[in-house]
């Protein structure tokens, strides 16, 4: 029987913040931050410390600000492309505005019930859910004992922090995840299990 070695796993979660090109369905659509973007996320991790590594999503809107900060702090930056955003399919690249007012049914459905109701042509739930859940997995495995920063996008929070706490999937839209903010979740290994808590969620607003 295994020994109980209480090794603790903290992971940092980093939503990026403000791209360009507005309020649309950024998704897949590979953008950069804005300025604003990153002026945020430096103030946002400005005070903050104590990571062994950093791993991101690959899109630029995460890479490039990680990369920046990984560099600065001599940390070792990973980048894991299973925590890119879902694919928005058709309403990929456009202002949520105009979704809403052409396809206000179809929007609703998603928001409310996004199990169920894909966007057109758009990566399903179920498959979102299981490529993070995999890669969440695989990141635990990997900095077991270590503190990890990873950055990432809100739809990936989303569906990180309704897996970690076991919730169905239909919760996911739930919850709100504002640009440049920060939830943690420690994980306490025993042998060969892994129980996860959320620390905190929506902190270091800034």
């Amino acid at each position: 029987m295994p020994e109980f070695d209480m090794t603790t796993t903290t992971v940092d979660i980093l939503r990026h913040a403000e791209c360009e090109g507005g309020p649309i369905f950024r998704g897949s659509t590979d953008v950069a931050l804005s300025t604003e973007g990153w002026a945020r996320l430096r103030r946002v991790t400005a005070p903050l410390a104590g990571w062994d590594a950093i791993v991101t999503s690959p899109m630029r809107r995460c890479r490039e600000f990680a990369t920046e900060l990984s560099e600065a702090r001599g940390v070792d930056l990973g980048v894991d492309e299973r925590f890119r955003e879902m694919y928005f399919g058709d309403w990929e690249g456009v202002l949520i505005a105009d979704i809403w007012a052409a396809e206000a049914e179809a929007a609703r459905a998603w928001y409310v019930d996004p199990e169920n109701h894909t966007p057109p042509n758009g990566e399903p739930l179920t498959s979102i859910r299981a490529r993070v859940a995999a890669a969440w997995a695989d990141l635990v495995a990997e900095h077991r004992g270590g503190h990890v920063l990873l950055v990432a996008h809100g739809g990936v929070i989303r569906n990180l922090i309704s897996h970690v706490l076991d919730l169905p999937l239909v919760a996911t839209n739930r919850f709100g995840m504002p640009y440049g903010c920060r939830a943690q979740i420690s994980i306490t290994h025993d042998g060969e299990s892994a129980m996860p808590r959320l620390m905190g969620y929506n902190l270091d607003q800034a």
